[in-house]
């Protein structure tokens, strides 16, 4: 702060100092109080108590509780207006306590407390129980005109001790009145009617609507505003004032704007709440949609890989025949292009054998002509011979096979193995021992392919239903539905809509037990009953059926009976027959869930963790014919879960089916086996060692060899001729063999040709008629790039095959396709039914099925093309007006209140410049902005909430700007402590800054700082304070140009209470010295020292505590004269 704030004339210092020292000023035309009267006011019971003040200055003096403050407290009762009005502040210090005085407690004359023993309280006792009334009257007197007079009146019904009770009325006129005239208008009640017409000429208000009675009074008295009785009011506990923080900010400084910005900043808030919480519910629609719309492609993918795999599957089988004419065509061209060379290779090889004939012709007649007919018949019986061996041999080879066949490893080679082998044969048919498999493996194998069969149903049910409810009863239901009509949602198992709570999942076998009958019944409304019960009885129903009717209105559940209860852990679905499945589980199914078996004891019906199920007082049950973990067998949960459970089972049961279908097969197998192997014995067994005898068969055709050998070896010329028959039979016989197999060959192309031909004829009369349809090219690409992915190359052996192939993939992928379909659905289902719950009025018109998919798309594509970005621009437009108008204006008045307090400041530092502090001192006051770290932190939000570009926020920055401000709000219009404290802290900027006061000389020059009274003793501080108190008096009260102000009474209550004499006297002189006409109430201190400043004093005592004495001494007049000392007893009747 810089001394330019507070300019300083030095001449005009020198002349006030030497203005004060001439002289005390003329105060004759200033209002005074003159005399008080008091009835009915605390402990001034039942009489008039009348006290004159001295014109000089007046004393009041008492024991503590004696009523000096009570006394104090009705003066300030008509010169305070309510809303400033507080009781006996002199005697609490700083936060010591909540004051239990007021209007009420005074008129009802509460005198002490004392314990309530029926309502364990603390109550306040009462000297005027009953109707009573209570009246005060200020008398003040200025020299020159008429007596003003002051009253207020109040009467309070009954035994009422409520402020709203309470009734008042103010009276101010130009006149000399006695509160013992008055008295009559409030004895009975308030006549305010009456008292107006008896007093024309007064201002009369009632009823706690003062205001003009206090315009009036100010306009008397000469003061500006409300704010200089609220000072009066203030000065009054001056006792309290140890600071000049607190003198100014809780007497000088009015409160600040900026708890009216912050309260107006609160009530405009709400419309960009509004438009936030707008905001924010748009974004959840938009991200919960976004999930649906996930669910939904992933709903309508699967249906379009499924319908696709249903349409290749479809031209599957006329691709496939259009594919195989094309490959018999191609494979015609192919084989016609080899018949060409097969006819070549036919006639080449009949040439061939026509030369090899020829020339064996001609080779044998050589052999003839040289005398060979005999080496010819030998030649004839060796080729018969070798015949007969090859026979032989083929069956020696065959016997064997079938002894490999029949389990014997060795052949026999001799008789006498032989012989061996017959009779173990013959041993082995004899045997009748029974083989194949047992009665217990049949029973197995069909007890395993029969539960694979209902797995495999229960899961297609599951998949296909979305219900875990068996698909036997799925399958009565929809019998049920079709006969009569209904939906199958009007008729849902309670399983349906029971669900175990995610929380207790541990629950869940246990709770199955309990709930499973009940969960497998059949809920049919009141009015579709008559249509099910015809139907049931007229048909057979494939199965046991439970059904039961459900009422129009349910009843409300019960409350369950223990925190325990099954109850407590199943969530149901709402629907219009949750409210009858909650009522019912509650009346029927209130088991408690204990967990170990001794606490059943503790209730009428409990169920363990087990599955052990206590009915009643003496009833128990446990059914282990299921595993109660077995989530495949469960009705209540999750879909997935049972679903994922069902395809464990049904793995595990596939694989029992495959070790008892293994069995019966070895079993068989084995049975098979025997029988085969007998019948091969048996078959052994009719067989002679002569057909198998190999050696025999070669030992002829031995001995024949030999004979032609011997022939042979006689002539050589004819040796020569054979060997040349036998090399010209060789190649004729090779010759032979050459043309049958390129006949074969011929023979076989041609056929293969026609059989090709006629395929082709086939297919293409096929294709013309129509019976092979067209295949849409798009579907042909497809299934040509799938048939491309089989192994191998494909032709017409392969092409079915390899159609079976893509028949199982396209099958496979269909599956899929239909699960994922389903999952995809009932995730749609459930998304859509959490928007409708969360958003009932939005969805109003939808549905939660997958039909309304496509509805609630439309929805979120208008969310994010206009309704989402709309809101958010009229958000951030809010948000950049809120902020910039309210928090601001806010922000600038917080830093332009430091300027607004120093010119505040500025007129009581002229004020200070008439009146001395100390011998040849002044005061001045200086103002210095001190923020808290909380009020900077404040500062720092709001700034953040108004800086930066407007223009480039985006949506996060916006978000982080209306957090701030959200945050700021919400501290504004809590009521919590810790919020209402930093709200004033933040708000109240009298708190920002700190006063100094600095000692100047006449010349304007400093020679001590008072920071706030810090480093003083308690009466430098009081006198400091004191001194600033009087300037800010005589600034209130007084025009700038007057001296003396029109009304001169201070009244301070236990003042100077830390001072000693000389501060007392400083401060009483600087009293005097501005002027100011003192009331002083002190606990008999300091009475010498403040004798001289008073011409009476008042002597209050209440030895009985019920009743208030005073007595007045006067000892010096109001126009300086001495009297005797006339003592005065002030009750009057």
């Amino acid at each position: 702060m810089t001394e330019a704030l507070f300019p300083l004339d030095a001449a005009l210092i020198a002349d006030q100092a030497r203005a004060r020292g001439a002289h005390r000023p003329d105060v004759g035309s200033q209002w005074r109080l003159s005399e008080i009267q008091i009835a009915n006011w605390g402990t001034f019971d039942s009489d008039i108590h009348r006290i004159p003040v001295s014109h000089r200055g007046h004393l009041i003096t008492g024991p503590s509780g004696s009523g000096k403050s009570s006394l104090l407290d009705g003066i300030a009762a008509v010169l305070t207006p309510d809303k400033w009005l507080r009781f006996n502040v002199a005697a609490q210090t700083a936060g010591s306590r909540v004051d239990q005085r007021s209007l009420v407690s005074y008129v009802r004359g509460a005198w002490t407390r004392t314990a309530d023993s029926d309502e364990d309280r603390v109550v306040s006792k009462y000297l005027r129980p009953r109707a009573t009334w209570s009246g005060i009257v200020l008398r003040y007197d200025n020299g020159s005109d008429r007596p003003l007079t002051l009253a207020r009146l109040f009467f309070l019904k009954g035994s009422s001790t409520t402020a709203a009770d309470l009734a008042d009325v103010c009276l101010l006129e130009r006149a000399g009145l006695d509160l013992a005239d008055l008295q009559q208008y409030a004895r009975t009640g308030l006549e305010t009617r009456r008292l107006k017409a008896d007093h024309p000429e007064a201002v009369i208000t009632s009823n706690g609507m003062h205001a003009k009675f206090y315009a009036r009074m100010r306009k008397v008295f000469g003061m500006a505003s409300d704010a200089a009785l609220q000072l009066l009011h203030k000065t009054q506990s001056a006792k309290s004032l140890d600071s000049l923080d607190r003198l100014f900010r809780d007497h000088m400084l009015e409160v600040p704007n900026t708890f009216a910005l912050a309260d107006t900043a609160v009530s405009e808030f709400g419309d960009l709440k509004d438009a936030h919480d707008h905001v924010v519910e748009l974004r959840r629609q938009r991200d919960h949609l976004l999930q649906l719309r996930d669910a939904a492609t992933r709903y309508d993918s699967a249906h379009e890989a499924e319908a696709q795999a249903v349409a290749l599957n479809d031209a599957l089988l006329p691709f496939q025949k259009r594919r195989e004419l094309d490959v018999l065509r191609t494979e015609l061209s192919a084989r016609s292009r080899d018949l060409v060379e097969l006819e070549v290779a036919a006639d080449r090889a009949k040439r061939d054998y026509d030369t090899a004939v020829d020339d064996y012709d001609l080779a044998r007649r050589a052999t003839l002509e040289l005398g060979g007919a005999e080496a010819e018949h030998l030649q004839q019986r060796i080729a018969t011979a070798e015949t007969e061996r090859r026979a032989v041999a083929d069956r020696w080879a065959g016997l064997e096979r079938r002894l490999e066949q029949a389990g014997i490893d060795h052949a026999p080679t001799s008789a006498a193995e032989f012989a061996a082998l017959q009779e173990q044969i013959a041993a082995a048919l004899d045997d009748d021992s029974e083989s194949g498999p047992s009665h217990a493996d049949h029973d197995r194998f069909s007890t395993a392919r029969r539960r694979v069969r209902d797995l495999e149903a229960e899961i297609d049910s599951l998949r296909k239903s979305g219900s875990t409810v068996p698909g036997s009863l799925l399958e009565i239901r929809r019998e049920l539905a079709e006969g009569t009509g209904l939906s199958e949602k009007a008729l849902p198992f309670a399983a349906e809509l029971i669900e175990v709570d995610p929380a207790h999942a541990q629950w869940t076998g246990a709770i199955e037990r309990v709930l499973r009958p009940f969960a497998l019944t059949v809920l049919v409304r009141q009015e579709n009953l008559g249509a099910v019960r015809s139907w049931v009885d007229a048909h057979r129903v494939r199965g046991r059926l439970v059904f039961e009717e459900i009422p129009a209105k349910a009843p409300k559940p019960r409350p369950a009976s223990s925190e325990k209860s099954l109850v407590n852990k199943i969530d149901v679905a709402e629907s219009g027959f949750g409210e009858w499945v909650r009522s019912a589980l509650s009346e029927r199914f209130d088991v408690a869930c204990v967990d170990r078996p001794d606490d059943l004891d503790d209730y009428a019906r409990a169920v363990t963790l087990a599955g052990q199920i206590k009915s009643s007082r003496t009833r128990y049950e446990k059914d282990d014919r299921r595993r109660i973990d077995d989530r495949s067998n469960w009705v209540l949960g999750n879909r997935d879960a049972k679903l994922d459970a069902l395809i464990d089972s049904l793995r595990d049961a596939q694989t029992e089916l495959a070790a008892a279908e293994e069995i019966v097969r070895a079993a068989t197998a084995e049975t098979a086996l025997a029988n085969r192997r007998k019948g091969i014995l048996a078959g052994i067994r009719e067989q002679s060692w002569r057909d198998i005898d190999t050696a025999g068969a070669e030992a002829a055709i031995t001995a024949l060899e030999k004979q032609l050998s011997d022939l042979e070896a006689a002539d050589g010329d004819l040796q020569q001729a054979i060997g040349a028959e036998r090399r010209a039979r060789a190649a004729k016989e090779s010759a032979e063999a050459q043309t049958r197999d390129a006949d074969y060959a011929l023979r076989r192309a041609n056929e293969q040709i026609s059989d090709l031909r006629a395929d082709i004829d086939r297919l293409t009369e096929d294709i013309d008629a129509g019976r092979i349809l067209e295949v849409d090219p798009a579907l042909a690409d497809a299934l040509d790039a799938r048939f491309g992915k089989v192994e191998g190359s494909i032709g017409r052996e392969t092409l079915a095959e390899a159609g079976q192939q893509v028949s199982q993939t396209l099958q496979a992928e269909k599956d899929r396709a239909q699960a994922a379909a389903s999952e995809a659905g009932q995730a749609v289902t459930r998304l859509a039914a959490e928007f409708k719950a969360a958003w009932p009025s939005v969805a109003v018109q939808l549905t939660a099925e997958v039909a309304d998919r496509h509805d609630y798309l439309v929805m979120l594509d208008e969310i994010e093309a206009h309704g989402l970005p709309d809101h958010e621009n009229r958000f951030r437009d809010l948000l950049r007006e809120r902020s910039r108008d309210l928090i601001g204006e806010l922000l600038n008045e917080i830093y332009a209140a430091s300027h607004e307090i120093e010119d505040r400041v500025a007129p009581i530092n002229s004020s200070l410049l008439r009146s001395r502090f100390d011998e040849g001192r002044y005061l001045r006051l200086k103002v210095k902005t001190r923020r808290s770290e909380t009020v900077n932190a404040f500062i720092a939000d709001l700034r953040r909430i108004v800086g930066g570009g407007w223009n480039e926020d985006d949506s996060e920055t916006a978000e982080e700007r209306y957090a701030t401000l959200a945050e700021v709000m919400r501290r504004f219009a809590s009521s919590e402590h810790v919020d209402r404290v930093w709200r004033t802290q933040c708000l109240d900027t009298r708190l920002h800054v700190s006063f100094l006061a600095e000692e100047i000389d006449d010349h304007g020059r400093a020679h001590a700082t008072y920071d706030s009274g810090a480093a003083m003793s308690g009466g430098q501080q009081q006198k400091l304070v004191i001194f600033c108190l009087a300037a800010a008096l005589r600034y209130q009260l007084a025009d700038p140009d007057e001296a003396i102000s029109k009304y001169g009474t201070i009244i301070l209550d236990e003042a100077f209470d830390k001072a000693d004499a000389r501060y007392t006297r400083m401060a009483l002189d600087v009293f005097l010295e501005f002027g100011f006409h003192m009331v002083l109430a002190t606990p008999q201190k300091l009475l010498q020292t403040i004798e001289p400043y008073v011409g009476a004093a008042t002597s209050i005592e209440n030895p009985s505590r019920q009743k208030t004495l005073a007595s007045t001494m006067v000892w010096e007049t109001g126009d300086g004269s001495h009297g005797e000392g006339a003592r005065a007893e002030t009750p009057v009747t």
